[in-house]
């Protein structure tokens, strides 16, 4: 067989779904000692072997006087359930079409609720580890919005909107929940909930304060917020009235391509409350920017 051949013959769909496949391979729970030993927790490096630990390696560090395992400060710690599990749920909780709870829990050995924690645990990684991007070159920024969700919580009160529902104002209101989102030309990206409704230039200066290089021409709307934050930050910025282009380089094209992208794929969860919606961003940077399952194991959740 042409391996070639049978690989062009795959939709993006499949050779996305080939690509993450391949790199559970690449997932080393040993990578973590890969140029040595040492303690996480004062970093000495002559730890001893002292024991197993359920299936694990259990050291001791003569220095600070304390044990560990090669997991310790990882989401992966005192975890009751063996690498293998967890491989595999990354490898479906990354796959072309995330796989839902009640799947999940369906397909390994762990409850929905277990694997409502596994997920948080992963996204809390990518939110921390993996949403740092700083923008350069031509720049494109705009706000999107979705409606505010407390799914999961109850409020006396206050009678839940099923999902899919519309705000009870017209326009943009506090009922609305602001993500701002900023894309340079090489795909880097900054994406971060400011707030509710309206967004200023205090919302823009937090979210984008030391993250734009000064050398950079900043393109948005015609929003007052953006033009606060320029001349806060001394940015060259170029704003376009009513959105339209002007030239092949001066558009916001990018941005609000983005922007779609990310509300079709935050449809399907059957939304997703507020209080965990950063988390999401982070999720969907990483689909876009990397989704390699060896690089999230090895490099973010290991390191």
């Amino acid at each position: 067989m042409n391996l070639e051949y049978f690989i062009q013959t795959l939709t993006k769909e499949q050779k996305d779904e080939l690509a993450c496949l391949l790199s559970v391979d690449g997932m080393n729970e040993n990578i973590r000692f890969e140029n040595g030993r040492f303690c996480p927790h004062c970093y000495y490096n002559k730890p001893i072997k002292r024991g197993i630990v359920r299936g694990n390696q259990r050291f001791y560090c003569s220095e600070c006087k304390r044990y560990f395992t090669a997991n310790v400060k990882t989401i992966l710690n005192y975890t009751k359930k063996d690498i293998r599990t967890w491989k595999i749920f990354i490898k479906r909780m990354f796959s072309t079409k995330p796989a839902t709870l009640k799947e999940l829990a369906t397909e390994l050995p762990i409850c929905e609720r277990t694997a409502f924690n596994w997920r948080h645990k992963i996204l809390r990684v990518l939110e921390q580890k993996f949403m740092s991007d700083r923008l350069s070159g031509i720049i494109e920024a705009d706000e999107t919005f979705i409606l505010q969700s407390r799914k999961g919580k109850h409020i006396d009160g206050i009678i839940g909107r099923r999902s899919g529902g519309v705000s009870r104002y017209r326009g943009i209101s506090h009922e609305q929940v602001g993500i701002l989102v900023g894309i340079d030309r090489d795909k880097n990206v900054i994406s971060k909930v400011y707030g509710n409704g309206k967004i200023s230039g205090a919302n823009v200066v937090t979210t984008f304060t030391g993250r734009i290089d000064k050398k950079s021409l900043l393109i948005t709307d015609g929003c007052t917020a953006y033009r606060e934050f320029a001349e806060y930050e001394n940015i060259e910025l170029k704003q376009i009235k009513g959105g339209k282009s002007i030239g092949n380089d001066i558009h916001l094209n990018t941005v609000n391509n983005y922007h779609s992208g990310l509300k079709r794929w935050l449809y399907s969860f059957n939304g997703v409350s507020t209080r965990y919606l950063n988390r999401y961003l982070a999720w969907f940077k990483f689909i876009k920017q990397k989704n390699d399952c060896a690089f999230l194991f090895n490099e973010l959740i290991l390191r």
